[in-house]
């Protein structure tokens, strides 16, 4: 019985039609070639980021990631088949825009906000049990750590209200700060081979520090005060040197203090929080052209909510307060020396003054060198099984070289003054 159609196959042979290619269910066949990947990348068969990282303001386009790890030349040998393909583009953009026209300039720059990339880990629990954290902590006293440790183990197993946002920033600042040392979320440090991974780490902080900054402004950090949002400003001021511009930089300390005041001036406030302030404000940029915000009222209004160690006896916290007390008191006093200078030498009341006022400098020098002692005074008292003893003396050197700065800032001021003066 002959059949009344000739087959699909006779009819395509016949014509001369070719079979169609057998290709798997979801992978269309496609002629289109990328061109993403530079000579180096293609030849080592590694994926390539250089289509991701914007064109430079020259029109260069930067190398990859893994050219520049590995000191390579990145290479486009695609940028002129590229080029044209954009030159295409071009074209058709300006077509589509001739017809529906652009969005106001200005429109675009109020309300079309780019956020930056998240680079930015999460903070882990183990990592409040890390020797860095522990070193961290002993330089910059600015978290109590039993708290946050409490608070934050609590949020990381779901109960948010313990971390509000501030506080989610306190944890990202801790991430941040381990990042430039090399140490990871998790409180371990990262292996290093040599000086393209310093470099490497740099060009991550930096990245993290955008990220930041961009959460700081979106949340409001320096306009809702707070205690957890104190903490973010002091914890991240020190890092944005490079990232900031002098005027943003002070900027963001002179709000740093004016929330600590109005902390202190318009709530009850624990006397931790509150001495963070007094703290911030001496430093030897401050002290030698600078102005200071917190007056020595300021100070002394803190001392006095400061409980006595003695009246603790019966506290199980007691050990722990009578150990912060002492290694608190000294920096405090430190404080007050500061002004001390910048109100007798280096303010600007003080520099327009005829006289060098010797009373309050003879003071000033007098209080750092009791200062010193006290510290080497501290290497006598031990450990009280509290902290580390490198810790202790990580803590003790940098203030001593506090105390030699300071010294030197009386020297300098007293050398550029005119000997009538002196």
């Amino acid at each position: 019985m002959s059949p009344k159609n000739p087959s699909p196959a006779i009819n395509r042979a016949s014509s001369g039609e070719p079979y169609p290619s057998r290709r798997a269910s979801g992978q269309p066949k496609s002629t289109r070639q990328q061109y993403s990947a530079c000579g180096a990348c293609r030849m080592r068969r590694v994926r390539c980021d250089l289509k991701d990282l914007p064109i430079l303001g020259s029109g260069q386009h930067p190398p990859c990631s893994n050219c520049s790890e590995r000191g390579l030349n990145c290479v486009d040998e695609f940028a002129e088949v590229k080029a044209v393909k954009l030159l295409r583009r071009g074209r058709r953009l300006q077509k589509v825009e001739a017809v529906y026209g652009k969005t106001p300039k200005d429109e675009v720059d109020l309300h079309s906000v780019t956020p930056p990339r998240s680079v930015i880990p999460q903070l882990k629990p183990e990592f409040f049990r890390s020797p860095f954290f522990r070193r961290f902590h002993v330089q910059r006293p600015i978290i109590e750590p039993a708290e946050f440790c409490a608070r934050f183990n609590e949020f990381a197993e779901g109960n948010t209200e313990y971390l509000d946002v501030p506080g989610q920033l306190v944890a990202l600042a801790l991430v941040v700060w381990a990042a430039s040392y090399g140490v990871n979320e998790y409180g371990v440090e990262d292996t290093h081979e040599g000086p393209a991974d310093i470099r490497k780490r740099k060009e991550l902080v930096n990245q993290m520090l955008d990220e930041f900054l961009y959460l700081i402004d979106i949340h409001g950090i320096l306009r809702k005060p707070s205690w957890d949002g104190v903490r973010v400003l002091l914890l991240i001021m020190p890092l944005t040197q490079d990232a900031q511009s002098p005027m943003d930089r002070l900027a963001m300390y002179d709000a740093t203090l004016s929330q600590v005041y109005s902390l202190c001036s318009l709530a009850s406030s624990s006397s931790v929080d509150s001495g963070q302030g007094s703290m911030l404000t001496p430093s030897s940029e401050r002290v030698s052209s600078g102005r200071l915000s917190l007056t020595e009222d300021d100070l002394k209004s803190f001392e006095t909510t400061l409980p006595s160690p003695h009246s603790l006896h019966d506290n199980p916290a007691a050990a722990s307060y009578s150990f912060t007390y002492r290694f608190a008191t000294i920096p405090i006093h430190i404080a007050s020396v500061c002004r001390a200078i910048h109100s007798a030498l280096t303010g600007p009341k003080a520099r327009r003054e005829d006289d060098v006022d010797e009373s309050k400098l003879q003071y000033a020098w007098d209080t750092l060198e009791r200062c010193w002692n006290d510290f080497d005074g501290l290497r006598r008292y031990g450990t009280a099984g509290i902290v580390q003893a490198e810790d202790v003396e990580r803590f003790i050197d940098a203030w001593q070289i506090f105390v030699f700065e300071c010294h030197n800032v009386i020297r300098e001021g007293l050398k550029q003054r005119p000997k009538s003066q002196v």
